[in-house]
């Protein structure tokens, strides 16, 4: 058997995603992946370790009927958006929303719209759908470029807030993009729990939208791989018949429940994530050669104007074991991305961050 003659022709030209890095040992502080710095809150803990019963043996609710009812009844009944429960899908996580919307949308050689610089996962499934890819660069201050209205394809990704820069796109630009692409516009609000901004609403007044949301960032449950996508209900009618059967495990359907039953306690705690992103940006301003732009999630992206020095500031903060991302592509050599910790965390940071601008910054 020669495997590599065995394999999907397009896998050749194909290149996995690569998270952000993932330290064995103990004593990292890790600002490089976005996670929530807090843990699930206790009354979360409690509700998990109750679950953990009987039904470990039997197969999760395919349709995550409770799930769905909660989040348009209980998280998103102020959004002023979908009412029906048919316009709500589950996901394993937001990775796996993507996943089963290129199946749905895509054949090979369909075009996916995509900007640059974006959450790079897009890019990968494009690939491995075997979709022509047109990727369009945003401006100088990451907003969406006049081209992009007159885009055509079947996907356009938008990730707002923005990873990298972490800013939002407004509702006007987005609903100028659904009225003039033709196909399905996807909006990832990831980030959107930490800004004041969503296109939630937009909803109700174009049909070929699709917002996606995730339970990994201000929910603090990562590792449960859970999100959820609203869209009009022929959409979703497609993405439920091609997602695998039981796509959501139980224990993870149970968590994501109490987070939305106990969403105002977490939102609380997570308005101290947004008070420590303020007061980072300010502190970090004050040193010569760097700029914080403006972000509404829960990291930060830094500007050194020297792009020389930006690799240096990333290993030495490693030498100290914190971890940032900094991603060698271009027009981002001079930018490293910061999550947001918590106080001791960020504190943690400034230190390192000043013993070091006393070497390379003026």
């Amino acid at each position: 058997m020669e495997l590599n003659e065995l394999l999907r022709v397009n896998l050749k030209k194909y290149s996995a995603y690569e998270p952000g890095e993932q330290p064995k040992d103990s004593g990292w502080l890790k600002l490089n992946t976005n996670e929530n710095p807090f843990p699930p809150i206790p009354e979360t803990i409690t509700d998990i370790k109750n679950a953990l019963d009987d039904k470990l043996r039997l197969y999760p609710d395919p349709t995550s009927f409770e799930l769905r009812k909660d989040i348009l009844n209980v998280l998103l009944r102020d959004k002023n958006t979908l009412t029906n429960r048919n316009s709500v899908f589950i996901g394993n996580g937001s990775d796996e929303i993507f996943d089963v919307i290129f199946k749905v949308f895509i054949d090979p050689g369909d075009e996916v719209i995509i900007f640059y610089p974006s959450y790079g996962f897009y890019k990968v499934l494009a690939t491995l759908y075997d979709a022509k890819i047109t990727e369009i660069q945003l401006t100088n201050d990451f907003a969406i470029p006049d081209s992009a209205f007159n885009a055509k394809g079947k996907l356009m990704f938008i990730n707002s807030p923005n990873n990298p820069n972490g800013k939002s796109f407004g509702n006007a630009t987005i609903l100028k993009l659904c009225g003039s692409f033709p196909g399905i516009v996807v909006v990832d609000e990831a980030y959107a729990d930490f800004s004041d901004q969503t296109c939630l609403p937009l909803l109700k007044k174009v049909k070929n939208l699709i917002v996606n949301r995730s339970f990994s960032k201000s929910f603090s449950l990562a590792s449960l791989r859970m999100g959820f996508a609203l869209a009009d209900p022929d959409i979703i009618k497609e993405m439920n018949r091609v997602k695998l059967p039981y796509n959501t495990n139980y224990i993870g359907q149970v968590a994501a429940l109490s987070c939305i039953k106990h969403s105002n306690k977490i939102f609380e705690r997570n308005k101290k994530i947004i008070e420590e992103r303020q007061r980072l940006t300010q502190e970090l301003n004050k040193f010569e050669g760097i700029n914080v732009l403006p972000s509404d999630a829960n990291f930060i992206f830094i500007k050194f104007e020297d792009k020389s020095k930006t690799l240096k500031f990333v290993w030495d903060l490693r030498e100290m074991k914190i971890l940032v991302r900094h991603f060698s592509k271009p027009g981002l050599y001079n930018f490293i991305r910061v999550t947001i910790g918590n106080e001791e965390d960020n504190n943690k940071f400034l230190n390192a961050f000043q013993k070091i601008a006393k070497k390379y910054l003026k």
